[in-house]
């Protein structure tokens, strides 16, 4: 009879333990919820509270020392930013706890690449602050931008190198140190971990700085190296899309010889690509090659039935080959298809124009003005296409409006009252 007894007893203690454990789990998930709503409508202080407590509460402690962790960081980058948001620490102080959790989190799991990358962020804000209370030293000015760098810059560098390492598939982390290196000038430096990034993620949308125009050479050659490494690896983006974007690349550029190559690949891999058969036959045209041009653009049609632009490269391409009438054809296509795009109407009436069909022109200019009657360079172009014509009754009208959509713009005034309408 006692065994039994003791037996119930262990049990309902066991039992009342584990009802005490899941209670404070909940109660901490709670909190945990309450500070994510609290950081989401950009309550930081009571986000702080919030994590405290389920902190406190026994949650994860993992979990809530990353949410901590990301939230006085993301504090730091509004304050940096100038938004005026009420932290949940001072800067200086939300550094030094940041600092504090992520050496713990690096201690428990040095294999986290996350980890490191938040130590990173959080080297930087210490170093800006530095910089901000330290007088500028002019003596210690030097040409070699890595010679000026802070301990603090230095070591935020070599955590995000470390995080890249641990996750060399991670194209993020290349990326942000590319963009750190060319912030800094060392283009050399930044070409390495562009390769890197790109190799990883051949996607030319995603690496940002590879989009802005005049983009240096070494950065241009690091890519197109990584786009060619991609290659010889598995990759979630179907193969023509790579040798499409590496194409786009060349062709933004201005090696549209070299991209051909790409994108002949990218359009035998997926001959079904509108991307790939468009941009290869926008650069045979621009290298001249109308008729290649033109065979691409079709295929190109035929993959999006429904996109207006093929026809007009098209039809530039049939006026350079002579046939304007064919042109004209295009240009049409391509209105049908978006019956408000204002260069379309006027790419038509221009055509319509030099085949000597003046009135059909003009119908395309007035419906660009009517149909866009915001639009002042819609009704910019009707007033030059009947300034060209002489057609002095509707050009008051023309001018009227543009009086009324642009008082500021002298060259208008200038232009109606030369032809006696003067619109002041």
């Amino acid at each position: 009879m006692v065994r039994k007894v003791l037996i119930v007893m262990g049990f309902t203690a066991l039992l009342a333990m584990e009802s005490a454990y899941f209670a404070r789990a909940c109660a901490a998930g709670i909190q945990r919820i309450r500070g994510e709503r609290a950081f989401f409508s950009n309550r930081h202080e009571q986000a702080w509270t919030r994590y405290q407590r389920a902190l406190d509460l026994g949650g994860d402690r993992e979990t809530l020392e990353i949410d901590q962790i990301e939230l006085l960081l993301f504090g730091l980058d509004q304050g940096w930013g100038g938004v005026r948001v009420r932290t949940a620490l001072p800067p200086e102080q939300a550094v030094r706890e940041v600092l504090n959790l992520v050496a713990r989190r690096i201690d428990e799991t040095p294999f986290k690449a996350y980890v490191w990358s938040l130590a990173s962020d959080d080297y930087f804000h210490e170093a800006r602050l530095k910089r901000r209370s330290t007088p500028l030293d002019l003596s210690s000015l030097s040409e070699d931008p890595m010679s000026v760098l802070l301990p603090e810059e230095l070591l935020g560098l070599a955590a995000l190198d470390t995080a890249s390492r641990l996750e060399p598939n991670n194209y993020i982390y290349h990326d942000l140190l590319a963009e750190k290196y060319l912030e800094l000038g060392k283009i050399d430096v930044a070409a390495t971990y562009c390769r890197r990034a790109v190799a990883s993620n051949p996607t030319l949308g995603d690496h940002r700085y590879l989009l802005v125009p005049d983009l240096a050479p070494e950065l241009l050659e690091a890519a197109i190296l990584g786009f060619e490494d991609s290659r010889r690896q598995a990759s979630m983006r179907p193969r023509g899309r790579i040798e499409c974007d590496a194409g786009e690349l060349l062709r933004r550029n201005g090696q549209d010889r070299r991209a051909v190559d790409f994108l002949r690949r990218a359009v035998a891999i997926s001959p079904d690509s509108y991307d790939a058969q468009f941009t290869l036959g926008l650069v045979s045209y621009q290298l001249g090659d109308y008729q290649d041009a033109m065979l691409h653009m079709q295929a190109a049609v035929r993959c999006l039935p429904w996109a207006p632009d093929p026809h007009l490269y098209i039809g530039w391409a049939m006026t350079a080959l002579g046939d304007l009438q064919g042109a004209i054809d295009q240009f049409r296509q391509a209105r049908e298809k978006d019956p408000r795009g204002l260069k379309y109407f006027h790419l038509l009436g221009e055509a319509l124009e030099k085949a000597g069909q003046i009135k059909e022109a003009e119908r395309q200019f007035v419906a660009a003005a009517k149909i866009n009657p915001g639009r002042t360079d819609a009704w910019a172009s009707l007033l030059v296409f009947y300034t060209r014509h002489r057609e002095l009754r509707p050009l008051a009208e023309v001018c009227s409006n543009l009086k009324l959509m642009a008082p500021d713009e002298t060259i208008y005034r200038e232009q109606c009252a030369s032809l006696g309408l003067e619109t002041r």
